[in-house]
Order: structure tokens, then C-alpha cells, then sequence
């Protein structure tokens, strides 16, 4: 499972609310928990009889408060007081990516207020620091060979741009206009270029 539609598509999945019945964001903000029916909750029990593992991609996007809906749903779904109805979760990304949208990082604390208001319980609570084991994956293989961009892209993850990199990425800067560079990467080539944009008219006027 995902945070987000695209990211579901691309390893094959679902999102998480669609898959548990989670509450979703309306007008910036989350609703707070509710319990299935008892119909409900059979159904997803019956189709997931077999899980032995739940993977969840692009962790950095969870917010924290979904974590917890995930941990209290599958609390129901299999009707037990342990952390995630004592299934096995895998997540997985990085954390130094996308931030949740709207809300706090997954390994952030859930404020007081917001369980109250959410969750319906007094106590404040960091479920990542509670269940999580952290291991992190050091060799880069997607960069292995290109030492310069490895650091360049290590640099902007965390934040701290030496020299080199912002020298680096000023000499890609081109004067000439969009659609100018367009036609000039796609006469080098017999592969259009892909192009991102940060605005939508931005992809429009290209």
C-alpha cells in the first residue's frame, strides 16, 4: 500500500484508505476515527485471511495521525489490543523526501489536542518511536558510478548545499526559452527529452 494514488500504481497496490477504510481529508483537514460495521470489518478480514505482512511505500507522506488510523483499524479488523492487530508492517522510503501534505511526519508525536479530538483518548502518543525498528539502507545504487551527482543529490537531500553543488546546478540554468530547449535536446536525440515543471501552465506553454 501507499499514501497516494500514483505511488499505489507504481509498486501494484492500493492505497491505505482504500484498502482499510480510513478516514480521509476534506477541506485540509482529516476526520476523525470512526469503527466499521461489524460487516464491514468480516469482509476485509475475510480478504485478508492470508497477510502475513503489510508493505507500506513512500512512508515519508504518512502523516502520523494515519498511522495511528491504520493501527486502531486493524485493532478492529482482528479484534485485538495489540499494535496493528499484530501484524507485521514493513515501511518503507525515505524519510528526508515529501513530507505529508497536510499534517506531521509519521515519526512526529501526535499532539494532545489532536487525540483528544481525533482519537477520542486523553494520551499523547509517538507510535513510530513505540513499534517502529529503524534500519537504514546506506549504498545508493541508483547514483552507483556517478560519484559527483551521488553527492550533489545527498547534499540537496539534507539540506546543505555546499559551493560545488550550487555551482553545479547554476551551470544548468539555459537562457533560452522552453520550448527552445525542447526542440534542441529533441534534435540531439531520437528519444524525446522528459521535461518537469513545477507549474501546470508551465506544461502547457511547452
Amino acid at each position: 500500500v501507499a499514501p497516494t494514488g500514483i505511488a499505489a500504481i507504481n509498486v501494484g497496490g492500493l492505497t491505505i484508505h482504500r484498502l482499510f477504510q480510513l478516514p480521509i481529508e476534506h477541506e485540509g483537514k482529516t476526520a476523525g476515527y470512526w469503527a466499521l460495521s461489524k460487516e464491514a470489518q468480516k469482509r476485509i478480514k475475510m480478504s485478508l485471511k492470508n497477510l502475513k505482512i503489510i508493505i507500506v511505500d513512500e512512508v515519508s507522506m504518512v502523516f502520523n495521525l494515519n498511522l495511528a488510523y491504520l493501527h486502531m483499524r486493524l485493532e478492529d479488523i482482528f479484534g485485538t489490543d495489540e499494535w496493528f492487530g499484530s501484524k507485521n508492517i514493513l515501511f518503507v522510503g525515505d524519510l528526508l523526501q515529501l513530507p505529508p501534505v497536510n499534517g506531521r511526519p509519521v515519526f512526529k508525536k501526535i499532539s494532545k489536542k489532536v487525540v483528544k479530538t481525533r482519537l477520542g483518548v486523553a494520551k499523547a502518543v509517538n507510535i513510530w518511536k513505540e513499534t517502529v525498528e529503524y534500519d537504514e539502507l546506506t549504498i545508493n545504487e541508483r547514483q552507483k558510478g556517478d560519484e559527483t551527482f551521488f553527492k550533489m543529490l545527498d547534499s540537496v537531500r539534507h539540506g546543505c548545499l555546499t559551493d560545488e553543488t550550487i555551482d553545479t546546478l547554476k551551470s544548468r540554468i539555459f537562457k533560452v526559452s522552453i520550448q527552445e530547449k525542447y526542440k534542441e535536446l529533441e534534435s540531439e536525440g531520437t528519444n524525446p527529452p522528459i521535461c518537469l515543471f513545477s507549474k501546470v501552465d508551465a506544461c502547457q506553454k511547452s
